[in-house]
């Protein structure tokens, strides 16, 4: 699963769009290109040369090849179609960064667009007339597109009626001393740990007491923040004052370590 998704926002027309809604139709995206690329490669490695089995796979090619386009160009889309826009804070934001259609994927996506709709005369030949290196060809295009929406990092602010829509009901760290807030502290009269919600919606965690097996465990596991999350039942009621009060800092910010966004600062 990409970590492209970490907020919640509006898209251009004010529909608020949840992280768990956006991380589920990340992944319907993810396995219907997977399922473009397998058929894809069937395609082109067939060996039993059936007329049937041809047809049947260049019309499910062109199912999905046609999904995956209109994701990333927003063809004949309405408000309940996933699209590649909804997952910016404007849709200009994508449309100015994806790459351009080419002649080969407008060429196949046309083709779709007649099979699916209806049946013409002639269209038969025509499927069967494509060149398998034209799929092929499509499909390499149209990774590119792919490929970018996966790696491009979302500058996105969270919109402050939406901050209580969050999955998770556990309560916020403060925001960065920028804005004058006072960071939360773990630990009673004896702090042990201090949060910070960074700009970059990471969450800071300085730990600030000595215990030297403790500050070793989190030193080990610093980059893989997701492990306290999984093991939280081991710190929870120890004796150690140290590991009992990152317990309760897990479990305030349990979002942040599921999701491998927490920085650990030993002070």
């Amino acid at each position: 699963m990409s970590d492209v998704i970490s907020k919640i926002w509006k898209t251009d027309d004010g529909k608020k769009r949840s992280f768990k809604d956006l991380k589920l139709s990340l992944e319907k995206i993810e396995n219907e290109f997977r399922l473009l690329q397998v058929l894809n490669e069937t395609i082109i490695n067939q060996k039993d040369e059936s007329p049937e089995m041809d047809r049947a796979l260049r019309d499910s090619y062109l199912i999905h090849f046609r999904r995956i386009y209109n994701f990333f160009y927003s063809k004949d889309s309405d408000g309940n179609t996933i699209k590649a826009e909804d997952f910016f804070e404007t849709g200009d934001k994508w449309k100015s960064k994806r790459f351009k259609e080419t002649k080969i994927t407008k060429e196949i996506e046309k083709l779709a667009n007649e099979v699916i709709l209806s049946y013409s005369y002639g269209d038969d030949a025509i499927i069967r007339g494509i060149r398998k290196e034209d799929f092929k060809d499509a499909v390499d295009e149209i990774s590119k597109s792919f490929q970018l929406f996966i790696e491009l990092n979302l500058p996105v602010e969270i919109p402050e009626e939406t901050i209580q829509e969050s999955d998770s009901q556990e309560e916020k760290p403060a925001r960065g001393k920028e804005e004058k807030v006072t960071e939360k502290e773990y630990g009673g009269n004896t702090i042990s740990y201090k949060t910070t919600l960074l700009e970059n919606e990471n969450l800071e965690v300085q730990v600030l007491h000595a215990n030297k097996n403790v500050r070793k465990l989190i030193d080990n596991h610093k980059e893989d923040p997701k492990y306290f999350s999984d093991n939280i039942e081991k710190f929870e009621d120890h004796q150690q004052v140290a590991r009992k009060w990152l317990a309760e800092v897990v479990k305030d910010n349990k979002t942040y370590f599921e999701e491998n966004r927490v920085i650990f600062v030993m002070k």
